[in-house]
């Protein structure tokens, strides 16, 4: 694994594991708990009093970014492992099967892909009320369909295969097959997937913040980019920055690692 992801991916795995540090940390009360009270004025420009400086309320800033990686890697893991979970279920179902419960899934998911992602995205958040579950929940339940096709290739492949037939022979059931032949096949694409998603699902976590249905008793960055786009028009760059920025390294950590996780030891 070292070798294959190289010494860029090992960066990036570690800045992974520092973010998980921080939001551990935040959780668990160890730094960044006055996130919600004054201390200082407000729009106080970055300096040794508040390092990211401060917002409308006076808040810190650096605390509310902190705090905010907690929203943003719950919801990134918990929305990636559901999209590959139920994708990949699906998929290898639908490949193992074949006939009509094969057409029935794939015209399934072909329906559903056609929906764009963010009006399902917010119908989801409208129906389930705002809150870090109805984030996972949403991303998990519309970013599966790319896993799905994946997944139900492989099966179809697998079906053909002598192996399979000899074994439906012998009595496997489709469950069977899943978990010993297809999941240990899709092994690579799946945990290339996982960390694919989990960069989009920190990002789409963003845009619905940003829209207002993402966790209300929990900062996060989206919730900070949707409060700087005036601030930022007034000269108030640094609440921009504050949230932009750990997002975007964020996103380019996890991209970094599922670039060099899917290829091949040099």
């Amino acid at each position: 694994m070292r070798s294959g992801l190289g010494r860029a991916g090992r960066l990036a795995l570690f800045g992974l594991g520092g973010f998980a540090v921080l939001a551990v940390g935040a959780a668990a009360g160890l730094w960044a708990q006055a996130w919600d009270v004054p201390v200082g004025r407000p729009y106080m420009s970055p300096g040794t009093d508040a390092w990211l400086g401060t917002d409308a309320l006076g808040y810190d800033l650096l605390a509310q970014v902190v705090q905010g990686a907690r929203v943003s890697l719950v919801a990134g893991v918990g929305g990636a492992v559901g999209a590959v979970a139920v994708g990949g279920a699906l998929g290898a179902w639908a490949g193992l099967r074949g006939g009509w419960t094969d057409r029935l899934l794939s015209g399934a998911t072909d329906a559903f892909a056609a929906v764009p992602p963010v009006v399902a995205l917010l119908a989801m958040a409208l129906a389930l009320g705002p809150g870090v579950a109805t984030v996972v929940v949403a991303i998990a339940a519309t970013q599966w369909t790319g896993v799905f096709r994946a997944a139900r290739a492989e099966g179809q492949r697998l079906r053909a295969a002598d192996f399979y037939r000899a074994a439906q022979a012998m009595g496997a059931g489709t469950l069977h097959q899943i978990g010993w032949h297809v999941i240990p096949a899709l092994r690579p694409v799946l945990l290339s997937a996982l960390v694919v998603l989990f960069a989009h699902a920190v990002k789409v976590e963003a845009l619905l913040a940003y829209l207002g249905a993402s966790a209300p008793e929990l900062p996060s960055w989206g919730k900070l980019l949707a409060r700087s786009g005036s601030e930022l028009a007034r000269g108030v760059w640094w609440p921009t920055l504050a949230a932009s920025a750990p997002l975007a390294l964020l996103v380019l950590c996890a991209q970094v690692l599922a670039d060099r996780s899917g290829r091949r030891p040099d």
